[in-house]
């Protein structure tokens, strides 16, 4: 699609100009002025979505493949908004069935002040493009102590709780329907309690959960001490197993299976320093494994496996966080600038720029995206499908 044709509200980097700045102005310095372009050829596009007020060309290419991807009339649209608290901030669980989204906040301080807290809530989903959202918190029954990340399980949604104090974190079933029942599903790696489980996916290859345990849980204080090493856990409900299957991160934290289900790929957020700081030369990267039967298992019915580690993208602004994968191949991340998209070749491709960033998100209906911006969500509207619209 020749630059002129581009819709107003997409802008194309020009990759000549790209290659080479003239200057470096330091991370975190003012960006330049969003432009009304829709041709704009910037050779700064460092952070550029670190701006209060909305970006007028939120839709960045840096390959013409993510012009396919957006579609002819991409669209980018704040949808619910909360300024008393960060209400969203992870998770993002589609539930087809009901057309709702279960969503955990950041942490912070409720007015009792008496420990950290982490809410639930749920947001409808309009069929029509213009429709309306409507959002509420809801409350588990027994509560789910600091959630995180989440997945749609069975009949409802799937919890990482990190837990604090001497209350261990795992992984915690709720119904989605009042009063939002609650059944622990695991609490600890035979007798050790785990750091601060932070996202978790399914493998419906065989049914078995995968989930990720960073350190965050101590560097926020919400515990005393790590029990674990920073590492990736598959967990199997028919058996009762439970396998560490990955090592070797600074802090693991998004998790994803390809649309197909030979790749897994895993965040690491080394550079958020759990605390609100940024480390620049810490890893911001995501990992691809390859997901293959274990070769050396003597059982018929072998457990999958993750071999031929390596690296499959670097981050450019903070640090990717939660991570989805399309029906195309092509990967999609929350990073500080708002969500980075590659191709399955491990090239950028393109940004959807959000002011703040985004910690979390998720595909919904084929084409539709809503991204967790902590004190607002964001729904996009472009032509690529999630690969767990299908399931």
């Amino acid at each position: 699609m020749p630059a002129t044709t581009l819709p107003s509200n997409v802008q194309l980097v020009d990759a000549d100009r790209n290659a080479v700045l003239t200057n470096f102005p330091e991370r975190g310095a003012e960006p330049p002025s969003w432009s009304s372009s829709a041709a704009k050829q910037s050779a700064y596009h460092i952070c550029l979505a670190t701006k209060d007020d909305s970006a007028v060309q939120p839709f960045v290419v840096y390959q013409p493949e993510f012009i396919d991807i957006l579609g002819s009339s991409p669209v980018l649209r704040v949808v619910a908004e909360e300024k008393k608290f960060p209400f969203a901030h992870e998770a993002g669980i589609w539930i087809p069935k009901t057309r709702e989204v279960f969503f955990t906040s950041n942490q912070f301080y409720p007015e009792d002040g008496a420990r950290k807290k982490i809410s639930i809530s749920k947001i409808s989903v309009p069929k029509s493009p213009d429709g309306e959202y409507k959002w509420e918190v809801v409350s588990p029954t027994p509560d789910i102590l600091t959630g995180n990340g989440g997945v749609n399980y069975g009949e409802g949604a799937l919890f990482c709780s990190q837990g604090q104090g001497n209350i261990p974190g795992g992984l915690i079933y709720m119904d989605i329907k009042p009063p939002y029942a609650t059944k622990i599903l695991l609490n600890h790696f035979h007798g050790r309690p785990f750091n601060a489980p932070n996202d978790v996916v399914v493998l419906p290859l065989d049914g078995s959960v995968w989930f990720t345990d960073p350190n965050y849980g101590v560097l926020q204080g919400l515990r005393a001490k790590e029990k674990l090493p920073n590492q990736v856990y598959a967990y199997d409900p028919k058996n009762g197993s439970l396998r560490a299957v990955a090592d070797g991160f600074s802090r693991p934290n998004g998790i994803a299976f390809s649309h197909d289900y030979k790749v897994c790929y895993i965040t690491d957020t080394d550079a958020y320093d759990g605390v609100g700081g940024i480390i620049d030369h810490a890893l911001a990267t995501i990992y691809a494994y390859d997901v293959v039967k274990s070769a050396g298992s003597t059982k018929p019915d072998r457990p999958y496996v993750l071999v031929n580690r390596r690296v499959f993208a670097f981050t450019d602004c903070g640090a990717p966080d939660g991570i989805k994968i399309d029906l195309e191949g092509n990967v999609y991340s929350g990073c500080l600038d708002g969500v980075q998209v590659w191709n399955s070749d491990g090239i950028l491709i393109g940004k959807i720029l959000v002011p703040g960033g985004v910690a979390n998100f998720c595909f919904t209906d084929p084409g539709v995206l809503l991204l967790l911006n902590e004190h607002r969500i964001y729904e996009a509207r472009i032509r690529a499908v999630g690969s767990l619209v299908r399931e």
